[in-house]
């Protein structure tokens, strides 16, 4: 599977040609700044779709006052991880998968916030 839905990068491709600065909290704890933005590859005729790339890159959020984009990134850490199967977050709205470290809390009796529930 892809990335964390919640990283920046996946908004990206809304916003083509802008940058997006988030703080985002791995489930480990650590913070990183992350800048995100769209580019634009060639175009080989006019009627042709262009062909677009999201590029995420990121740094510890401990060295975001050393960086230009750290001051747009003053907000909370976002809770993300690297990718939903490798991610342990319990109840997240964004989770496309069952994480595959976790078996699968399979009770017709219960609900939680997320579709795939794990023990």
């Amino acid at each position: 599977g892809g990335g964390c839905p919640k990283l920046n990068v996946q908004a990206a491709f809304a916003v083509p040609g802008q940058l997006l600065v988030d703080r985002v909290e791995m489930p480990d704890g650590t913070e990183f700044l992350t800048v995100a933005r769209t580019v634009d590859g060639p175009q080989a005729a006019f009627h042709e779709r262009v062909r677009r790339t999201a590029i995420l890159i990121g740094c510890e959020a401990t060295f975001a006052n050393e960086i230009v984009y750290g001051a747009a990134a003053v907000m909370p850490a976002i809770a993300t991880g690297p990718a939903c199967r490798l991610c342990e977050r319990q109840g997240c709205l964004a989770r496309a998968e069952p994480p595959i470290t976790r078996p699968l809390g399979l009770d017709e009796m219960a609900t939680g916030l997320s579709v795939f529930d794990f023990q």
